[in-house]
């Protein structure tokens, strides 16, 4: 026996909205997960196989504001010794 769908059901209209909602959804996803990996190697360099310069990190953090003038003199005393 053959079945058919005359208008009712997923065959009809209301298959054609969820096939498109689908359609969307899977392109919304597909644009988060580009933006979201893109944001992720943007804020992550690349691994290198040299090794951070202490004095250097602490000049950067001086430089963004992330610790102050005393703060950054402290960790150069310490880092001398």
């Amino acid at each position: 026996m053959w079945f058919r769908c005359d208008g009712l059901g997923w065959g009809g209209w209301a298959g054609g909205i969820v096939g498109w909602a689908i359609f969307v959804g899977t392109l919304i996803l597909v644009g988060i997960g580009v933006v979201w990996l893109a944001r992720q190697l943007r804020r992550a360099p690349l691994a290198t196989h040299e090794r951070a310069d202490p004095l250097e990190i602490a000049r950067r953090r001086l430089a963004a504001g992330e610790i102050t003038i005393d703060e950054f003199e402290a960790i150069r005393g310490r880092l001398a010794t």
